[in-house]
């Protein structure tokens, strides 16, 4: 028998069904359908759908931060026309999107997008919890997505701020460094040069580089109540350059340090 007459194997044949008509169909509908919830400022699926006042429906931060920009004459990004601001979840617009997404119906970047969000959403939700069971490392890892707006989450910094103040309470030093930081520059709170000394120095003392560099600096420059003093601010920036910090939260720091460093050195050095 030749071999072409041989009979092939089962996992050789091709076993995939073309759609029939009618599938055809509503595959067209529903990726009709889910054309119609596409937002029209950020162009893709909203995660937190809501309805505006001119009936269409909007990612909801995207919506707000078109109001802000706006400055109180809210106009619609559709057509133009002032509106009121008052805005409507739409929880069962989401809901419908899950589920084409989930059948399948709504493929490609699309849909992609939307799955990356629901795992972000998932993962904010599993730090949330680990954070208010005393994880210091979670109340951290909420600090920075919330203080610059990642992960999903929108830019919060009064939620920053709080969660860092609760990692600062139980001593985790990336957040006492990051504490420090907003009492010293009067984020979410009145200026405290001294706590926020306090806070920096108690996290460079454990090994944040992130808290050593900000002593360093400020050292060099006569910042936050400090005077300037060479010796001092060589002290602590060397810890950065040196890698004496095990805790790394900052990745310019040991390039930006041993810019001071050398400028200690040679008063005409620029930083770059």
């Amino acid at each position: 028998m030749a071999d072409n007459d041989r009979k092939r194997p089962a996992d050789a044949i091709d076993l995939t069904e073309e759609p029939s008509p009618r599938e055809k169909k509503q595959k067209v509908a529903l990726a009709d359908i889910a054309k119609e919830f596409i937002c029209p400022i950020t162009q893709e699926l909203p995660f937190e759908p809501v309805m505006a006042k001119d009936g269409k429906i909007y990612e909801r931060e995207a919506i707000l931060e078109w109001f802000r920009k706006k400055d109180g004459d809210a106009t619609s990004p559709s057509t133009g026309k002032v509106i009121d601001v008052e805005l409507v979840p739409a929880v069962q617009v989401r809901n419908t999107i899950e589920a084409l997404i989930k059948s399948g119906a709504i493929e490609g970047e699309a849909a992609a997008a939307w799955r990356k969000k629901l795992e972000q959403e998932n993962e904010v939700k599993e730090k949330h919890a680990k954070a208010e069971g005393g994880d210091g490392d979670a109340m951290y890892w909420l600090g920075v997505s919330y203080e610059h707006g990642r992960n999903g989450v929108a830019k919060d910094t009064a939620k920053a701020r709080a969660w860092y103040s609760c990692g600062a309470d139980i001593r985790h030093p990336y957040c006492l460094a990051k504490l420090g930081e907003f009492l010293l520059l009067g984020i979410r709170s009145p200026v405290n040069n001294v706590l926020g000394i306090m806070n920096l120095t108690e996290a460079a003392h454990m090994g944040t580089d992130f808290a050593a560099y900000m002593l360093g600096e400020a050292f060099f420059k006569g910042e936050y109540g400090l005077p300037k003093d060479p010796a001092r601010a060589r002290f602590w920036l060397k810890k950065v350059t040196d890698g004496e910090c095990k805790g790394k939260i900052y990745p310019s720091g040991p390039a930006v340090a041993a810019g001071y460093l050398r400028l200690l050195e040679d008063p005409h050095h620029t930083i770059e």
